[in-house]
């Protein structure tokens, strides 16, 4: 909250030196004046003010005498309204100087500082302009920041995520290289585990470059008109062998049953493809997959749900970091680049939606929503 600006006591004496001394040096003048008037007439000194109206005017009616009274009445409101002018005048110098003090302490370096003064409403438009041009640089300075720290992070996952499996690519080939083997078995044996990690590579290169191309600002949507519940139909059929080999039920409900949307088609089956090979991968015990979608006067929703393990409640506000696991251990059994979510969530935000996670012991359900204004 912005505050008054504080004088100090010199301040506050030249205040009170301008506003009484333009005042008395009003009075002089008056006196002055009045005194150059008498000797301009060849009046005897006068005692009062009456005294020198009744020797200019002769007998001094009651309508005259109130009239000269309003005169000089006014004429004193004028010099008293002057001298305030030039107290607020001064103020108002003293203001700029604080504001000039703040400034110079921001020009040093200091941008988490913060002009918190109430000044007149013309400096005030000024001071809460460079509040703002200050504000909005601490943020761009945030975002960079934040922006080198991920590109770091990336990098630093990346080279960690290549090592391991390019390490056992190198140490198998070495030792065919070598010679090490006894017989053509065991090459093919070297061979089929670095053709494998090579695969975990390409796998973990072409979701970098996927995940690149949505996060990218100029990345544009292909929009069409589609039927998410044909969509989701579709989804059911694709994934119907895989579910029965775990012994899964795939459900599709939709309400209404037609539900017109425009989107990219492509990149939403990209979408809904990656929640639902993380429902097989790590939901565990699982024997119901539900693909639904719902339409409000306000969005489109639609989940992907499943009644296997849920996800710890530590782990849901991190599940769409890029590179994140719930568990090493089981994710070097599925091969997941931890990249799926992140590049999901990113294509939903391409659409003008959200994405969001909830987990408990009864379900663990994806659920997104597509403005209806952005159809």
């Amino acid at each position: 909250m912005n505050k008054r600006i504080k004088l100090d006591i010199r301040e506050k004496g030249v205040l009170l030196f301008e506003g009484i001394g333009t005042f008395l040096l009003f009075q002089i003048i008056n006196i002055t004046l009045i005194i150059i008037s008498d000797l301009f007439y060849n009046n005897e000194t006068f005692k009062s003010i009456g005294h020198v109206i009744k020797n200019i005017n002769g007998d001094l009616s009651r309508s005259t005498f109130w009239g000269i009274w309003f005169f000089f009445s006014l004429i004193i409101l004028i010099e008293l309204g002057i001298s305030i002018h030039v107290v607020i005048k001064t103020y108002r110098q003293f203001e700029v100087y604080k504001v000039e003090s703040e400034l110079i302490q921001i020009a040093a370096g200091d941008l988490n500082h913060k002009i918190n003064l109430k000044v007149n409403k013309r400096l005030q438009s000024i001071v809460d302009s460079v509040n703002l041009l200050v504000s909005n640089t601490n943020k761009h300075i945030s975002e960079q920041k934040k922006s080198e720290d991920s590109k770091d992070e990336l990098i630093a996952n990346v080279s960690h995520d290549l090592r391991t499996p390019l390490t056992s690519v190198i140490g198998y080939l070495g030792l065919i290289e070598g010679q090490n083997f006894e017989d053509i078995g065991q090459i093919l044996k070297y061979s089929h585990i670095a053709y494998n990690k090579s695969l975990e590579m390409q796998n973990l290169v072409n979701s970098l470059f996927e995940y690149a191309n949505v996060e990218q600002a100029t990345s544009k949507l292909s929009v069409s008109t589609f039927d998410m519940t044909q969509m989701l139909d579709q989804l059911s059929a694709d994934f119907e062998l895989e579910a029965n080999k775990r012994g899964m039920e795939i459900i599709v409900k939709s309400k209404p049953e037609k539900i017109m949307m425009s989107g990219d088609t492509e990149k939403l089956g990209r979408v809904f493809n990656n929640l639902i090979t993380n429902a097989f991968k790590y939901g565990k015990g699982a024997t119901h997959l539900w693909l639904e979608a719902e339409k409000t006067p306000e969005d489109v929703i639609v989940r992907v749900a499943n009644n296997g393990q849920s996800i710890p409640q530590g782990s849901l506000s991190h599940l769409f970091d890029r590179f994140y696991r719930v568990e090493d251990s089981r994710n070097k059994e599925t091969g997941g680049t931890g990249l799926g979510l992140a590049i999901a969530q990113s294509m939903v935000k391409l659409h003008g939606g959200t994405i969001s996670v909830t987990s408990d012991d009864q379900r663990t359900a994806f659920i997104i929503h597509f403005p209806i204004s952005g159809q």
